[in-house]
């Protein structure tokens, strides 16, 4: 019996693979859904997944040991084995069958197990992959070491076959066992969101996000960017920090973009708002040829016609727009008509008699002319007067202080924010603080 056991060993020894294939490995790629124009990098399918990317930088193959087979065992599943081997279609189930007869003690039926899995493996059975994962497991035969490898790859098994529920499950066994799998982390985050689970997803993303950032490393941008599809997608409240999180980490043009373009369909921001955003998007240098036509006609009516005219300048000096577009050449004589003597008829410091809102909107004039100095006096004054709106006027005045490179200034006045303004006054902050 010493040289069956031998001889089983050998061959098992022999079945060493690599993970399962599984739908969740395949890249983790960009993706947002923003109802404004975004980058066509964001406008992948939503079928990536965070796992491959992180699959591929650790160890998830199956772990697997040889075991000691049962006396009378030996040479039945010797038998199995080589009909497996063999690819012996014919004779398979019946050498199965006879080794499961046999097969007694829990290496026993870890061994048969291991050899159904080879099996499956090799014809990319899945539905046989994730049964014999099952069997290995629940044979008792399994070492502690291997479980979450066997876990793992069980709930990438039933990822492949559309098993949302019982990939949750297995993925929730393997981060028992190892809490701090970055892998584990992004396939349990994504069966969750297949299981219409998006918030508990995200939060789990999130999660790994941390777990790789964790001693001044990032985690790659492909997270925060499946943060933010997941929250869009579901129009959660996290959309809006998520998107944040993400230009925090990565403040890239195409980002800011997308970022904006989001906070722009959640908000839905009344036109005040709206100004206001185009102002960060002129900052950030992400307007759209759509963007100005907006930016200068609210600018205009609102009576900023010396912004309007500037802002309508610099699309035509980028060629971003063109003044051959009659859109735009109405539009551009008639904020320079109006802003002829407008800049030269503001007052150059606040006014004791002026209110609240007229303090305000002078400090929006001269914001509109690059201004920075006076836009912040007037404000500041603005604050300190009756009836006064501390947070449009501390947005105003944190918006006017981050184009100065006023950072210490800009975040306590931003910080200040509440209300409708609030959303938007932390895009201004992470503007703020990331502005060069």
């Amino acid at each position: 019996m010493k040289s069956t056991t031998t001889a089983v060993a050998i061959l098992l020894a022999s079945t060493a693979f690599a993970a399962i294939p599984a739908a969740a490995q395949s890249n983790y790629g960009a993706q947002s859904a923003p109802q404004q124009p975004i980058p066509e990098a964001s406008q992948q399918s939503d079928q990536a997944k965070p796992a491959a990317q992180a699959a591929q930088q650790s160890a998830t193959a199956i772990k697997t040991h040889v075991p000691k087979l049962s006396g009378a065992s030996g040479k039945a599943i010797v038998a199995y084995q080589k009909a497996v081997t063999d690819n012996d279609a014919a004779g398979i189930p019946a050498a199965l069958a006879a080794a499961q007869a046999v097969a007694k003690s829990a290496d026993d039926r870890y061994a048969l197990a291991l050899i159904q899995l080879k099996a499956a493996a090799d014809s990319k059975n899945q539905a046989g992959i994730s049964s014999a994962i099952e069997a290995m497991l629940a044979s008792g035969g399994a070492a502690e070491d291997e479980k979450f490898s066997l876990y793992y790859n069980l709930a990438e098994s039933y990822d492949a076959q559309n098993q949302g529920a019982r990939a949750m499950q297995a993925y929730q066994e393997a981060l028992k066992l190892n809490a701090n799998s970055v892998e584990a982390t992004a396939g349990l985050a994504e069966a969750m969101v297949s299981q219409g689970q998006a918030a508990q997803g995200i939060a789990l993303l999130q999660k790994g996000i941390s777990l790789q950032s964790a001693g001044g490393a990032k985690a790659p941008e492909a997270w925060y960017k499946r943060a933010v599809a997941i929250a869009y997608k579901a129009k959660l409240p996290q959309a809006m920090q998520a998107s944040r999180d993400w230009l925090q980490a990565y403040p890239t043009s195409s980002g800011w973009h997308d970022a904006l373009a989001i906070y722009q369909n959640l908000a839905s921001p009344d036109e005040g708002q709206t100004l206001d955003l185009m102002r960060l998007k002129r900052a950030a240098g992400v307007l759209s040829a759509g963007d100005y036509f907006t930016y200068g006609d609210i600018a205009v009516r609102k009576g900023y016609a010396g912004e309007a005219k500037a802002i309508l300048d610099q699309g035509f000096a980028k060629n971003e727009i063109k003044k051959s577009d009659p859109s735009f050449s109405q539009l551009y004589t008639l904020a320079s008509q109006k802003s002829q003597g407008d800049k030269a008829s503001l007052p150059a410091a606040p006014e004791a008699s002026a209110n609240a809102r007229q303090t305000l909107n002078f400090g929006d004039a001269w914001y509109g002319y690059g201004d920075y100095d006076k836009a912040v006096a007037f404000d500041q004054a603005a604050l300190g007067k009756a009836e006064a709106d501390p947070n449009l006027i501390n947005l105003h005045l944190g918006m006017a202080l981050a184009m100065k490179g006023d950072k210490a200034g800009a975040a306590a006045a931003l910080g200040k924010v509440g209300g409708a303004q609030a959303e938007l006054a932390k895009y201004w902050l992470l503007y703020a603080n990331t502005k060069a």
